[in-house]
């Protein structure tokens, strides 16, 4: 009775997973074309005024739930790897937040490669690495 339970459980949170997945896919569909009607219209409009700042924000933001869209669905440590490298340089290219915020971001960025490199081994979450011969 207890295990049934479990697999319903497991089961209906994998359906709410894809389920948010797709919302998460959809919203970031909508969000990229809204980005290129927005950009097409503000270039025709003033092509000086353009800011390359605030178009790069929401193109790092459209970027980030796409990969947050494949880390909902691989579930592999390096896609996990990969949101936080995408999170980790736009908050470095959008927010300017000085030498020592630069600093900071790109010793995380240098660490999350570190990891990339030398730990992370291609196993997904639900795979048990296999001993070495």
């Amino acid at each position: 009775m207890c295990m049934k339970m479990r697999q319903r459980m497991l089961k209906l949170a994998q359906v709410l997973e894809i389920v948010m997945a797709a919302l998460i896919l959809a919203a970031v569909l909508a969000g990229g074309a809204v980005l290129v009607y927005s950009s097409a219209q503000e270039l025709a409009e003033n092509a000086a005024a353009f800011a390359v700042g605030g178009f790069l924000e929401r193109a790092f933001l459209i970027i980030m739930g796409i990969e947050l869209v494949k880390m909902l669905m691989l579930h592999t440590y390096g896609a996990v790897i990969d949101v936080l490298m995408f999170a980790i340089a736009r908050q470095m290219i959008v927010s300017h937040d000085g030498p020592w915020g630069t600093l900071l971001g790109v010793v995380a960025l240098a660490g999350i490669f570190a990891i990339k490199k030398f730990l992370y081994t291609g196993e997904s979450w639900g795979q048990k690495r296999e001993p070495e011969q």
